[in-house]
């Protein structure tokens, strides 16, 4: 498999190494793993692991209980409960994401991405990083509840508390104020949009996460940092995977052409090849509640209780062994084992994979199919920066007009 598209974003040049690595540096003492074998067993072991980013472990104590320094009624948000408390909220989630009831939001993917690409003018650039963001919202909006206020308000809101580094510590008058807008920006979405929603749906239950959680005894606070949680999985990650595809297909004529006369099971597996090769998400990390065992290559090798264990996810997904051949490039119609997604770890693997991967693919495919349609003109590549939170990259400056 020659000839492919090549992987774009590579932090600190391409990682190297061995399945399974122990190392001790600036980031602390870990074992890092690039095997997808090995990645699946450390993801699809449940009792023996527990989640360990996305700042859980500052904020978490028991993760199947209470929060270090929360009120003691608090529930940790779903990124970070595991064991029983998890498979009862992902459970009562699980249908919000049916395969059914996610084509019913085609309509309104389609409705709102025409509106979107309307507003290109051949004389007036538009950053693809806004108007992902703005379709992203609304479709999380519709799924989460978040239905009672302004859709392009609440963009500008969860935009702005999602740029910062939500694990930085404040030092300093700059970071201080980074701090404050986060925060403000916080206070805004809790007052503007989560409230309004929980008073509606207090009023009048409706087929959305809101009301699920609401039925389910959770507080205003509580409800918040679910809609945060969802907000961070459906929003931002799926603004950075349209940008990602709308960046491979406008720098490659011939993809483009591929994408454009494929029809829409092509075009998807085009875009889970995109998040493969290039995973919104660069690092998982998970700490062992009990020894776990990892055979690899015929060895047995044991990680002991308390290890943290650092899935390196750009390797992971371009670990020729699994992937095949130009593990590196983007290649459609790459032939991949029976039991290995389309994105291989892209969304992640066991009991905490993201279940709105179908979402964020098809509002992709639709979004990007309706750009394309029109014809634009794209002014230079995107500014790249890089997201300590998801371990993964933030794309804004990628600059489109319409074509003349």
């Amino acid at each position: 498999m020659t000839g492919c598209p090549v992987r774009k974003l590579e932090p600190g040049g391409r990682a190297t190494g061995p399945a399974l690595e122990h190392v001790s540096d600036a980031d602390g003492e870990r074992w890092v793993v690039r095997s997808f074998a090995a990645a699946r067993q450390v993801l699809r072991d449940p009792e023996a692991t527990a989640q360990a980013g996305f700042g859980a472990e500052r904020g978490a104590g028991d993760s199947g209980g209470r929060r270090r320094g929360a009120t003691p009624s608090m529930r940790p948000p779903i990124l970070y409960l595991e064991g029983p408390a998890h498979r009862s909220q992902r459970s009562a989630a699980a249908r919000f994401f049916a395969p059914k009831v996610v084509e019913g939001y085609r309509p309104m993917m389609e409705s709102v991405s025409r509106e979107l690409v309307g507003r290109l003018r051949p004389d007036r650039a538009l950053d693809v990083r806004e108007l992902a963001m703005e379709l992203a919202v609304q479709v999380v909006a519709r799924v989460v509840g978040l239905t009672d206020s302004s859709t392009s308000g609440m963009s500008r809101r969860l935009d702005t508390f999602f740029a910062g580094d939500l694990l930085e510590k404040a030092h300093g008058p700059a970071a201080l104020l980074r701090k404050l807008r986060s925060g403000t920006a916080l206070a805004r979405f809790y007052y503007l949009d989560v409230k309004p929603a929980i008073r509606s749906r207090r009023r009048r239950p409706q087929e959305d996460v809101i009301s699920q959680l609401l039925a389910d005894g959770f507080s205003d606070p509580e409800v918040l940092t679910e809609c945060l949680t969802y907000g961070a999985a459906g929003m931002a990650t799926t603004r950075e995977l349209i940008c990602m595809a709308a960046w491979h297909l406008l720098d490659d004529p011939d993809l483009l052409a591929r994408y454009r006369t494929g029809d829409a099971e092509d075009r998807a597996a085009l875009l889970n090849e995109t998040l493969r090769v290039e995973p919104v998400v660069g690092h998982l990390y998970r700490r062992l509640r009990q020894p776990l065992l990892l055979d690899l290559d015929g060895a047995t090798h044991e990680l002991t209780r308390g290890t943290l264990v650092d899935l390196d996810l750009r390797a992971v997904n371009a670990d020729a062994t699994t992937v095949g051949g130009d593990p590196y490039g983007l290649c459609p119609g790459r032939e991949l084992p029976r039991t290995v997604p389309a994105a291989v770890m892209g969304f992640g693997d066991g009991h905490h994979r993201c279940p709105g991967g179908p979402i964020a693919i098809l509002e992709t495919e639709i979004f990007l199919s309706t750009l394309f349609d029109r014809g634009v003109v794209c002014d230079g590549p995107p500014r790249v920066r890089w997201n300590p939170v998801s371990q993964g990259y933030d794309l804004d400056q990628l600059w489109l007009r319409a074509a003349a």
